[in-house]
Formats: C-alpha cells, structure tokens, sequence
C-alpha cells in the first residue's frame, strides 16, 4: 500500500482494506492468544505472521482456514521446520502454517514418499492445484516446536497469492483476539546527525519518570522512541504497527507496517537505530529514512525525517503509537533550541554512493557493493589490522562498520598469505563477533577465500581440521523405544551433510537445528522387528571433515 497524508488522530485511514469474502477459520480450536504480532521488527526480518500460544504444548490439532489446495510443503532443520502452504484461489490468498510436529496423513504420505526418493531430511515441494485439495476446517497437521522456534506455537502467515506479501493476519483474526491494552513506551532519543543533542555530539535518552522531559539541540537530529505493544492475558510484548511523529501540530513522519514485500524484509534494518540493535540489541525506532527509501510503501515522512533545529525557541513534539485494535499512546515533550558550536564530522574514507557499485582493493583484500546494496550514501573505510588473531591464515581486514546495515550481499576476497594447508577445503573465512569467529560460507581460489556476505565487519580466514562430535543419545534403550538419537555438533565451519542408514538402507534422520538432535523412529513397514540392526552414522562438516558412529541394536 501507499501511504497518504491523514490527520494523526485518524491512524486508521492507512489500513489497508480486507477482502469482505476473506471469513477465514481460526487455525487452533482454543481461545487465540499471541506470542508474536505481525511486522515485529526482528533481526534483518519483519516477522511475517501471528505466532499463536499452545497453551505451553505441541500437539494440537491445526485446522486450514479456507477452502484451496496445498501447494507448497517445506521440511528443514531451521526456519518453519515443517510447514504446509495452502492456496486459497477464490480468495487470492496463501495461507502458512510454520513450525508443525507433524503434517496429517493426506500431507505427510507424499512428502515423506519424496524424502525417501531423493534420501534427505530437508525438502521443498511444490504442488499442483489438484494434488492435494483441502477444504476449510481440514486437519493440516498438529502444532509443534520444529525448526527455528524459540518455545512451542503456532506461526501463522496469510500472502497475498499474486504479490507474493505478507499481509497482516490480524484484518481477519482480530474479532478473536481480546485488546485493550495500549502500546508501552521504554524510553526516547534523540540522535544528532549535524548537529548536537544537550550540547554534545552523542544521543541521549529519556526514560521512566524523565520520558517526557525536554531536550536541547542544534542542527539536524533524529528523534527516536524505544516501545512495545501489549496485548490483554498475556504478559508478552510485541511491535507496534501505527507510529506518528508530529512536531508544531504536523506531521513529520508516520509507518504502518500491515503489509510488507519479503525482498525488501532486510530494509527493516532502516526503521531502527542500527547502531544500537548491533551494540546493545535496543531496537530504538527512528523516524529518519535513509536516501534509498526502501520503505515508502509503508512510510510518510516530511523530507528525510529528520529536524533541523535552527532557531532557539521550544519545537513541541509528539510520538502516537496505534495497535490494530485502536489501542493508542501519545507521549508529547518538547525540544529546546539552543545555539551551539557543532563539530566536524569525524570519520576518514571514501564516500560511497548507494546507488552505484564499487570494487575496492586495498592491503591485498577486495571488496564489491554491487549498486543498492547500501541504504544511504557512506563513508567506507577499509584495512588491515595487525596483528591477526591466532589461529588464523590470513591478516585480519576490518571492512566497513558492523553498525552499518547492507540491503544484500557484497563480495569479499581476502588472500591466504600464511597458505601452508593441501587440502584447501579446509579453510575456512570467518568473521569476528569480538573475540569470537563465526564461519561465513566461502570458496579457496588461486590463494584466496572469496565469499559473498551480508554484513561489514573483520574478517580473516582460519582452518578447520576438526571432524564433528556424533554422540549417540542412551543408545542401550533403542531397542525399547524404537528410537534412535544422536545430537551432532561442529566446533567452527557448521554441519553440512549427514548420511544415517540402517542395515545398509537411507533412514530418514530428523535434525533439529535448535539443539543439534538427531532422530529417527523405525518403521515396521521399512524394517524387520525381532531382529539385530546395524547403524552407521556419518556427519560431515562446511570443512570437509567426517565423523561415522556405527553400533548395532536388537529391535
């Protein structure tokens, strides 16, 4: 949608109109209450659904909303887990249902069939309109845990079938769910860009008793307001979907996030002070947009959103946060103007344009931003520090500033200058969090690592000659259960593949990603009961390295 100018007492203007045919049925037959909202500022993501409470349990029974087909099936150890797309073509609608234990009988037969045939866990299958055809109020699957799920629920989005948006489940499922609870604010900002805030360059915050004291400032800030909204019986928070900021009784800046395009979900790193989200995991909502503008679609602004104070008299301010269900809190305060001296911007590099692309080289490291891929025009300074921290085959680069958000991915390609190792797959480039490496998925060329990445940071590169840990899980009550478990783990360049078979046959192992849990329950119709069964296990990590765990068990 396209945001227009409304009086800010009228927030409800910007919804976005619901189809009046779209009677969708509730997922979960108990009474809905959330653990997540729609459009929840996340890390380099909107949250794209409802994540619906289980009363604390995996299990229940999941129903679909409306009558269509199933057209997309999803299995992987991360993300929704187990997940089932349905298309609803009368209503020009998709509905997703994440995070599932298990998928019902009519779903689970041919997506367990193609595991099997193709011997993998994780799987993607798209299905045609007559496959699997489902009415409204049909078992999908039961509720679960699976894949990147912080506790047991629910994730439910609803797409717009054409576009391919996330919309906001809430147009149809607010009748069901009780608020009157209004948005809660932490604290206020105000960060000075040229300028300063109560006399110096740094931000400064408000909060508790102080929240709506006064500032003072000269020359452009960005104000900025750290809050949540609440929802009635439940003690969780989540984001705020209405935001206006008025200054002098008009409108400088106003968001609604009821729809949003997932190639643009990293763009959420441009509604926050990203600085803070990096330093402090503190999700201070700004009302500046970057000169990209990713976000117009959900964003009015006056200019870029910013304020220029320049004249010493008293700007009266006001923040209005919104929920979908009309719940609404003003905090008004006040900015004093005052003339002060405003220091040159600190900062040495090169200017980068974001909308051009650049190749960069500097102390044998190569850098490439493709055009877009900064949200503003930047200052980007690269080099190499010394000394490299050890263990490492290269020198360290710090490349750019991790405070610093990218739309998608630029290239990097450092050399190997200590490059001693003969099996090259064992190198591994790895980007540093502190003192702590991470592996980034990359490739040994001619003497160098090359990989593609999504954020500034250091980056050296390290070996990893380290075969994963394989630890079966109480391996003498297999037999008894009918079970087998193992949790699998990797010291530095991450889990690639893993191979279980059973008397010389593929067994459809399970990974949790969360846990690094294995398991697999035998099937009478695969394997013989009564007998001794061999199994071999082998896990292989980014690396190259392997590690195989065989041992026998009676069934």
């Amino acid at each position: 949608m396209t945001l227009t100018v409304a009086a800010a007492s009228d927030m409800s203007a910007t919804k976005r109109a619901t189809p009046s045919q779209a009677n969708l049925r509730v997922p979960l037959d108990i009474p809905l209450l959330l653990s997540g909202n729609f459009g929840e500022l996340r890390n380099n993501h909107f949250h794209s659904g409802l994540d619906f409470k289980t009363q604390g349990q995996t299990g229940l029974p999941v129903y679909c909303a409306a009558d269509g087909y199933v057209s997309r099936v999803l299995v992987s150890p991360w993300g929704f887990g187990r997940a089932v797309y349905v298309t609803h073509p009368e209503l020009g609608l998709v509905t997703v249902y994440g995070h599932l234990q298990s998928f019902s009988t009519r779903i689970d037969n041919p997506t367990r069939a193609r595991q099997y045939a193709e011997e993998t866990f994780r799987i993607d299958i798209e299905y045609a309109p007559g496959d699997i055809p489902v009415s409204r109020g049909e078992l999908i699957g039961r509720s679960g845990n699976a894949g990147s799920s912080g506790g047991p629920h629910l994730h439910m989005d609803v797409r717009d079938a054409e576009t391919e948006h996330a919309l906001d489940p809430m147009d149809y499922y607010a009748g069901h769910i009780k608020d009157n609870v209004p948005p809660e604010v932490r604290a206020v900002a105000l960060y000075p860009r040229e300028g300063v805030v109560n006399g110096r360059p740094v931000p400064a915050f408000h909060s508790g008793p102080h929240l709506r004291d006064s500032f003072t400032a000269w020359g452009r800030v960005v104000p900025g307001i750290k809050a949540y909204d609440k929802m009635t019986g439940t003690t969780n928070i989540y984001g705020v979907k209405y935001m206006t900021f008025i200054v002098d009784g008009d409108t400088v800046y106003r968001r609604v996030i009821d729809e949003f395009d997932f190639d643009r979900s990293r763009a959420v790193n441009t509604l926050v002070e990203y600085g803070d989200v990096v330093r402090d995991k503190s999700w201070n909502m700004i009302t500046e947009q970057p000169e990209s503008r990713p976000l117009t679609d959900m964003i009015y602004s006056r200019g870029d959103g910013s304020l220029m104070i320049d004249r010493e008299r008293t700007y009266k301010c006001e923040f209005i946060l919104e929920d979908h269900h009309g719940n609404r809190t003003r905090v008004p305060f006040s900015i004093v103007g005052k003339e002060s001296a405003i220091p040159d911007p600190a900062g040495e590099g090169r200017l980068l344009s974001f909308d051009r692309p650049y190749r960069i080289e500097e102390g044998g490291a190569v850098v490439e931003i493709p055009a877009g891929m900064l949200y503003r025009d930047y200052l980007f300074a690269m080099e190499r520090v010394e000394p490299a921290p050890d263990g490492t085959y290269s020198a360290l680069y710090s490349i750019g500033s991790p405070e610093e958000p990218l739309a998608g991915n630029i290239r990097i390609s450092l050399p190997v200058g200590n490059d001693v190792i003969a099996d090259k797959r064992k190198y591994c480039l790895v980007r540093y969090n502190g003192l702590r490496p991470s592996a980034v998925e990359g490739e040994y060329r001619g003497g160098r690592m090359e990989a593609k990445v999504n954020r500034f940071g250091n980056y050296s590169v390290m070996a990893d000659t380290v075969a994963p840990k394989v630890v079966a899980q109480q391996p003498e009550k297999w037999g008894q259960r009918g079970a087998v478990t193992y949790k699998i783990s990797d010291n530095l360049s991450g889990i690639d593949t893993y191979r279980g078979e059973i008397d010389g046959k593929w067994a459809l192992m399970e990974l949790d990603g969360k846990t690094g849990t294995l398991s697999f329950k035998l099937d009478p119709k695969r394997w013989k009961k009564g007998v001794r069964h061999k199994v071999v296990l082998t896990v292989t990590d980014a690396c190259g390295n392997s590690s195989t765990d065989t041992r026998t068990f009676t069934w």
